[in-house]
C-alpha cells in the first residue's frame, strides 16, 4: 500500500480574471488583487492532460471545487481523504479488487471529495460493472484516461491554480489580521471594529453581548425587519431570542466555536440567511457578531474577516470589562460608604467624589430598585448559583443602561437582589423633578419586564437630600418602605 499526496503550498502565482464583487472592489481600492477561487472539476477538464480524460459518469458533480490532488497506487481501507480532494488512481486499484472501486466512491462521497480519475491499462480497458452507476447516484465525477498520459500533465495545471487560490487566502488572512490588530493596538473599541468589518465586506453587521444587548451596528440592510427591530430596541427581542429554533442555532454556534451560516427564519422577521460568529474569551461567550447581505461569492473573505473581527472584539470587550470593573468597584465602594455614613469627613468624601467624577455638591435623590419576590422567582425556576449571579448581573446592566441615558454620572451599585442609585440633581432642584423621577422609575420597570416577562421590580425614590450627610437617612427611609412593600408582595 502506498499513497503519494501533493498539497498546495502558498507561493506566488497568476490571478484569475473575474468581475469583482462589492467586497472585492473594497479590497481593490486598497491595492489588493481580487479573489482567486480554487478550480472546479468542470474547469479542470480544460487544463493540460485533463483535456484527454473521458467523463464516464457523475456529470451532476462537475461544479465541485478541487483543493487537493492525490495519487493512489493501491487501495486503502478505509481511504483517508480530505474534502474537495481529487483522486488519481490506476486501473490496478479496481482490476484486482472491483469492490475497491465502490469503496473509493463511498469514501469520496463521505469526505465530500471532488472527483475520481482512473488510468486504464493495456489489459484493463473498461471500468467494473456498477461503478459508473454508483458514481451517477452519488454525483461524483468519474473519469477515465489513457495509460500513456503522465499524471504530471494532469497535476501541474491544477496545482498551479490551487496554489494561486491558497496564496490569495494567505494574503487576505494576513491583511485582515493586520487591520484588526491595528484597531486593537490603537485602543479602538467595538464600534470601530464593527464599522471596519461592515466596510470590508460591504455588508450589514451588528454586535451583541452575551445577553443580546446591541453593542454596535454598521452598514445597511435593505429589507430585514429583524435587523430594524433589533436596532430600534437596542437588542434582540425576547420573542426572537427564546424561539426554539434560534436557541438551537445559538447552541450550535457556541459549541462549534467558529462562524456559521444560518438560514432565514421568516416567521421571526429574519427574511434572509446570515453569518453568525461567537465572541469567545477563555471559553466564555462574550457575545455574537451577525453579518447580513455579505457578497455570496465571497464566503471565504466573510469567514476570514469575521473570525479576525471576533478575536479583536473579544480583546476590546475584555479590556472594557476590566476597566469597567475597576471603575465600578471604586464607585460602588464610594456609594456604599455614602449610604452607611462611613465615608469619613466631608473633605474625604469630596476627594473621593472628584476621583470618580461624581458631582457631590447640590441635591441628590436615592433610588432603590428591588426585585419583586426574588425568592419565589428562584424557587419557580430552580436556577443554579451561576445562573442566579448571571440574572443579578443582567439586572444591574439593564438598570444602569436606563439610568445612565439621563444621568451619566450617577453612582450605581448592586446589593444582593437590589440596585442602589444616587442621582445628582444639581445645585438647584428642577420644579418638575418628581415627574421626571417617576418617569425614570417607570422606564426601569418596563426595561426589566421586557427583558424577562413575569420578572418585575419595584422602584423607591427618596426626597432630594444634601450629600454626603443626608444620604444615609434617605437610604434608611427608602429601604424601610421597600421592605414594607416586600412583606405585602408589592
Amino acid at each position: 500500500m502506498a499513497t503519494h499526496e501533493m498539497e498546495a503550498e502558498p507561493t506566488g502565482g497568476q490571478d484569475a480574471t473575474r468581475q469583482p464583487s462589492g467586497a472585492s472592489r473594497h479590497l481593490a481600492s486598497r491595492g489588493v488583487e481580487e479573489k482567486v477561487p480554487p478550480p472546479t472539476v468542470r474547469e479542470a477538464m480544460g487544463f493540460g492532460g485533463f483535456t484527454q480524460a473521458q467523463l464516464a459518469a457523475g456529470q451532476g458533480g462537475l461544479d465541485r471545487p478541487i483543493e487537493w490532488v492525490r495519487v493512489m497506487e493501491a487501495p486503502e481501507t478505509p481511504a483517508r481523504l480530505r474534502p474537495n480532494e481529487l483522486v488519481l488512481t490506476t486501473g490496478f486499484l479496481v482490476e484486482n479488487d472491483p469492490a475497491a472501486a465502490l469503496r473509493m466512491l463511498e469514501s469520496l462521497d463521505a469526505s465530500r471529495g471532488s472527483a475520481l480519475v482512473v488510468k486504464l491499462g493495456r489489459d484493463f480497458e473498461d471500468l467494473p460493472n456498477g461503478m459508473a452507476a454508483e458514481a451517477d447516484r452519488l454525483d461524483i465525477p468519474l473519469f477515465t484516461i489513457r495509460q500513456d498520459v503522465p499524471w504530471t500533465d494532469l497535476m501541474e495545471p491544477l496545482l498551479e491554480r490551487i496554489i494561486n487560490a491558497e496564496h490569495w487566502r494567505l494574503k487576505r488572512s494576513l491583511e485582515i489580521h493586520g487591520r484588526f490588530t491595528e484597531l486593537v493596538l490603537d485602543g479602538k473599541g467595538v464600534n470601530e471594529i464593527c464599522r471596519t468589518l461592515a466596510d470590508l465586506l460591504d455588508s450589514a453587521v451588528s454586535v451583541e453581548d452575551a445577553s443580546f444587548h446591541l453593542l454596535a451596528h454598521a452598514g445597511g440592510a435593505r429589507s430585514d425587519p429583524h435587523r430594524r427591530e433589533t436596532i430600534a430596541r437596542q437588542g434582540t427581542p425576547p420573542r426572537v431570542l427564546y424561539d426554539p429554533q434560534i436557541q438551537r442555532v445559538l447552541r450550535e454556534v457556541t459549541e462549534h466555536r467558529h462562524p456559521m451560516k444560518v438560514p432565514a427564519f421568516p416567521h421571526l422577521g429574519m427574511h434572509r440567511g446570515r453569518i453568525i460568529a461567537p465572541i469567545l474569551a477563555a471559553n466564555q461567550l462574550l457575545g455574537v457578531i451577525s453579518i447580513l447581505d455579505h457578497p455570496p461569492d465571497n464566503d471565504d473573505l466573510a469567514f476570514m474577516a469575521v473570525e479576525q473581527a471576533s478575536m479583536a472584539t473579544a480583546l476590546a470587550l475584555t479590556k472594557e470589562r476590566e476597566v469597567s470593573e475597576v471603575e465600578g468597584r471604586l464607585r460602588g465602594e464610594f456609594l456604599d460608604d455614602l449610604v452607611h455614613g462611613t465615608y469619613g469627613d466631608e473633605a474625604s468624601a469630596e476627594r473621593r467624589a472628584r476621583h470618580v467624577g461624581f458631582p457631590l455638591a447640590g441635591r441628590h435623590v436615592l433610588m432603590i430598585v428591588d426585585v419583586d419576590d426574588f425568592r419565589g422567582f428562584l424557587r419557580s425556576r430552580q436556577l443554579t448559583e451561576d445562573a442566579i449571579q448571571a440574572v443579578k448581573r443582567e439586572l444591574l446592566r439593564r438598570v444602569s443602561g436606563v439610568i445612565r441615558a439621563g444621568h451619566p454620572r450617577a453612582l450605581i451599585d448592586a446589593r444582593s437582589d437590589s440596585v442602589v442609585v444616587l442621582l445628582p440633581l444639581g445645585p438647584e432642584v428642577p420644579s418638575d423633578h418628581s415627574e421626571r423621577l417617576t418617569t425614570l422609575g417607570h422606564q426601569v420597570r418596563e426595561v426589566v419586564a421586557d427583558w424577562r416577562p413575569g420578572f418585575t421590580v419595584s422602584v423607591g425614590l427618596s426626597a432630594p437630600v444634601e450629600a454626603p450627610g443626608g444620604v444615609p437617612t434617605a437610604h434608611r427611609e427608602v429601604r424601610a418602605v421597600m421592605d414594607t412593600l416586600a412583606r405585602f408582595k408589592r
